[in-house]
């Protein structure tokens, strides 16, 4: 391994609780919003707050299913929670719905005006018998209809343009996104004004999120680590390249370690050409061949396609070798190979001609996770089940990074 002695110091120095993992969460967007949507083009933001720091994403357009496409990165701690708040910007089409939102003014009562009793003097002393006059009684104004809240998006807002809010705590995820790419959504929760003036909580949709947890590595440097998301998923994938065996066959070897010509059982596995003993099936010795700069066949050196700078003189007759071919290293150093057919020469060049110039790195980080699930691959299983309603997801995307410290 290229990070041997790098692991051991790191191993030295691991002490529990002397470091703190990160957590990078990807906040894809928002999905199924049940509220009405402007026609009007609405800008809508998403802010994170853990209790210590607000951060607020670029703006984006409203609409049912909203991306947002924002990462941010958190220390790990025991308590870990946070919020994501959906907020409008309160433009003159959002302030025009909260005015229709104002129920009109009661109409104004007319006062009835009383009828005077007329005085009759002395006629109405003489005469016969009074007779009453029947009263008016004023017919009242029907009644107006109730007041209709319309159903706009100024319903859903509360006075600062708040929307909708989504609380995560860590630890209810933290062992399904452990050092693997984890996507889930959350509900969001807002209100509706109703017509009788107070609000009712629902459920106004649900946002997506993208979850890594890495683990602490002390002894790890800061810039040795990754920085995203991507980051992450990019290197444990790289990580996974390299332990993968693309090829094994038989070669003769002449050069590296080998002074003279050396039958040798041989495997690629990730950057390294690996020799195998026959007897022991050990590994013997490693080439790697990161450090390799070239891949040649030594037919074409008697067709005249030489490397620049050097001669048929300067191989002592081992272009003569028949089914040979080298691997070039910085400095003039080569490794001479032949096969035993024209067939498997053929296949040995085509696996070498593939890696040569082409192999991913491996950080070093992503070995240490490797190496830790690989420990923990062969403890006992523990008695806990996680049902996921959604299995996670891998995808490699391209987005803006918001880093807390």
């Amino acid at each position: 391994n290229e990070y041997s002695k790098q692991i051991k110091e790191y191993r030295s120095m691991e002490k529990p609780g002397k470091a703190h993992g990160k957590v990078f969460v990807r906040v894809v967007g928002v999905r199924g919003l049940k509220v009405p949507i402007p026609q009007q083009a609405t800008a809508l933001t998403c802010t994170l707050n853990n209790g210590i720091h607000f951060v607020t994403t670029p703006e984006t357009r409203l609409s049912k299913d909203s991306r947002i496409d924002q990462e941010f990165e958190l220390i790990e701690h025991n308590k870990l929670e946070f919020t994501l708040t959906l907020k409008v910007r309160r433009d003159a089409h959002i302030a025009a719905q909260s005015q229709a939102l104002v129920p009109p003014p009661a109409p104004r009562v007319q006062p009835i005006t009383s009828v005077p009793k007329s005085r009759g003097g002395m006629l109405s002393f003489f005469s016969s018998s009074p007779k009453k006059q029947p009263r008016a009684t004023p017919t009242p104004p029907p009644p107006d209809p109730p007041y209709k809240l319309p159903d706009n998006l100024a319903r859903y807002l509360k006075q600062d343009g708040t929307l909708a809010r989504a609380l995560i705590s860590f630890k209810d995820v933290a062992t399904r996104c452990d050092t693997r790419l984890f996507e889930t959504s959350y509900p969001l929760i807002g209100q509706r004004i109703e017509a009788s003036g107070g609000p009712t909580t629902m459920e106004l949709g649900e946002i997506v999120l993208q979850m890594f947890r890495l683990p602490p590595l002390p002894g790890v440097l800061s810039n040795q680590l990754p920085q995203s998301l991507e980051d992450c998923h990019r290197g444990l994938r790289h990580v996974a390249w390299h332990k993968v065996t693309y090829f094994e066959g038989t070669l003769t070897q002449h050069g590296g370690d080998c002074m003279t010509w050396r039958r040798r059982r041989l495997r690629v596995i990730g950057a390294n050409l690996v020799a195998f003993n026959d007897v022991t099936k050990k590994a013997t010795a490693t080439i790697n061949l990161k450090k390799a700069i070239a891949v040649e066949d030594n037919q074409d050196m008697r067709t005249g396609a030489l490397s620049p700078a050097r001669s048929v003189d300067d191989y002592d007759g081992m272009f003569a070798v028949e089914r040979s071919f080298r691997l070039i290293f910085p400095g003039h150093q080569e490794i001479f190979f032949f096969a035993d057919t024209d067939d498997e020469k053929a296949k040995w060049l085509d696996v070498f001609r593939a890696l040569v110039g082409h192999i991913p790195p491996n950080p070093l980080w992503a070995e240490l996770i490797w190496q830790r699930q690989q420990e923990m691959a062969k403890q006992p299983t523990s008695t806990d089940v996680f049902f996921e309603d959604k299995p996670p997801i891998v995808i490699p995307f391209y987005f803006c990074i918001i880093r807390l410290a």
